[in-house]
């Protein structure tokens, strides 16, 4: 039987998530639920898309991060 080996995520790829998932969250309560967690003086027009875009960008990486983690699995148990 085949020990698995721990997996070490960076802490700066489970910031950005974290990050990225709360700009989700927040854009995606402004556009359903029309709910307003900033400052007047922060918001603009159409912010509510901007967030859930930039969000989405900022977890890109670690989603990537976890995808070339098992490509590279899967590439090692092939040899």
């Amino acid at each position: 039987m085949k020990e698995r080996k721990a997996v070490a995520i960076p802490p700066q790829l489970i910031a950005l998530d974290f990050v990225g998932a709360l700009l989700v969250g927040l854009g995606l309560a402004k556009h359903f639920a029309n709910v307003d967690v900033l400052p007047a003086g922060l918001l603009f027009e159409n912010y509510a898309l901007v967030f859930i875009v930039i969000g989405g960008a900022m977890m890109l990486p670690m989603v990537l991060h976890i995808l070339n983690l098992t490509r590279e699995t899967n590439e090692g148990q092939k040899l």
